[in-house]
């Protein structure tokens, strides 16, 4: 579980934020989906999270990685951010809109959450995944709720 005393903001300090994206990288971090999905967080900012995914063992039938993976690496980007913004309060989606755009056979797909708008009881991130080419494959709108309390 990560450290809730540990907030982004604009002038974290790059230390602070390296601990974080280390604390990111621990397995339990990103939930049981993403742990099983093969999940990875790799660069972390006030204003962005990135992270990726094999394709293998994270496809549909026909061999393309799957739509709803594309989806769940989007979420497990924008809410782990919107939790890091809201200084480690809960957060929970309440709207997500997916567009696929080009499939993916093989390698790693990489998605980059960046914040759209950041509110006191909102943040919206778009999430734009991409091939080991560059290729633009889907782009994920995503909005957060930012809990006063704990959920029971």
């Amino acid at each position: 579980m990560l450290r809730p005393d540990i907030s982004l903001t604009s002038d974290t300090p790059a230390d602070r934020v390296d601990r974080l994206l280390e604390q990111l990288r621990s397995p339990e971090a990103g939930g049981a989906l993403a742990e099983k999905m093969g999940i990875e967080f790799v660069e972390l900012g006030h204003d962005h999270l990135v992270g990726t995914v094999p394709v293998a063992g994270n496809t549909q039938p026909m061999g393309l990685f799957h739509g709803g993976g594309h989806v769940v690496l989007a979420e497990s980007l924008a809410s782990m951010h919107s939790y890091l913004l809201a200084g480690g309060k809960s957060v929970v989606g309440v709207d997500l809109n997916a567009t696929h755009l080009r499939a993916a056979r093989e390698g790693v797909v990489t998605g980059r959450a960046e914040v759209l708008h950041q509110g006191r009881t909102i943040v919206s991130h778009e999430v734009k995944m991409t091939d080991a080419t560059g290729r633009l494959l889907s782009i994920v709108r995503i909005t957060n709720m930012i809990l006063k309390a704990e959920p029971k």
